[in-house]
């Protein structure tokens, strides 16, 4: 009789969960790498992911600039804060889309199989793409200073609104990987998610002040998790004055209402996609 041992790769749930810190960050950094070497080498999405946000701002700032008015503001100073909160916004689509799509080729299968930590998959995923976003609101920035934004409350808030960008993006991140792990298409994600994000947008205070919106509308914007991001941001590049001048709020209100959200958003939509993830 022929006794067959099991493989020695093989790794139960209660191993995987034990594993060592030092490992479960080299195989997060593992599953990063891979996810941004694919970036890398698909050069017409780096062109397209790059030309259509530099489209939106300059649209954004010229044509609506052409038709409102905000008292005492430039326009653009106004809308490209707003402009780069939506332009993380939909980029942070993008995770879904490529968790959809590794769920079609069976990599997400395959990574499942593998014996790494449980969590490298999904803290992979959003790691590398906060990089991306990161890398992304840099490029936009540069180019809304080109155009004519200017900051107007320092550098080290300028800064702080990069970050303030970057975490948006990540947020929405956790909400994206959900949609992709429950969907599993990737034409099909892309409507899932655009459709309760597209709503938000216009409904917060991206191209207009809250106090301009229809009466019925202004408790949503109010309490609209873009809005809050947007108007930290906004807060952060035109100072705290500027910002209370044009939305009746203060930078540190609205800074509180943005932390919220985004415990909220992270806390709840990481243990969704976590929960499905395992459930496979």
């Amino acid at each position: 009789m022929v006794t067959v041992s099991p493989p020695v790769d093989v790794v139960t749930p209660e191993a995987r969960a034990a594993l060592p810190p030092r490992r479960v960050l080299a195989d997060i950094a593992l599953i990063a790498g891979r996810n941004l070497r694919k970036v890398v080498r698909n050069s017409r999405l780096i062109v397209f992911s790059t030309i259509q946000p530099l489209m939106q701002l300059i649209l954004f700032a010229y044509v609506f600039a052409a038709v409102a008015r905000v008292p005492g503001l430039s326009y653009k100073d106004f809308v490209v804060p707003a402009v780069l909160v939506q332009t993380m916004t939909f980029s942070a689509m993008g995770t879904g889309v490529g968790i959809a799509n590794d769920m079609q080729t069976g990599m997400v299968d395959r990574f499942r199989s593998l014996p790494i930590a449980r969590s490298a998959f999904l803290v992979g995923r959003t790691t590398s793409d906060s990089l991306r976003l990161g890398i992304q609101s840099m490029i936009l920035v540069a180019a809304a200073l080109l155009i004519g934004f200017r900051f107007h409350a320092g550098l080290p808030a300028a800064a702080g609104m990069v970050v303030v960008l970057v975490l948006f993006g990540m947020a929405l991140t956790a909400f994206s990987a959900w949609v992709g792990l429950s969907v599993g298409d990737p034409e099909t994600v892309q409507a899932a998610v655009f459709i309760p994000i597209l709503p938000l947008i216009f409904t917060s205070s991206a191209f207009a002040p809250v106090s301009r919106l229809p009466g019925w509308m202004q408790p949503i914007a109010r309490v609209n998790p873009i809005t809050s991001a947007i108007d930290t941001a906004r807060g952060l590049a035109l100072g705290d004055g500027t910002l209370y001048r044009v939305s009746h709020t203060h930078l540190h209100t609205a800074a509180w209402h943005f932390s919220l959200w985004w415990i909220v958003i992270v806390a709840v939509f990481t243990a969704l996609a976590v929960r499905r993830y395992r459930m496979g």
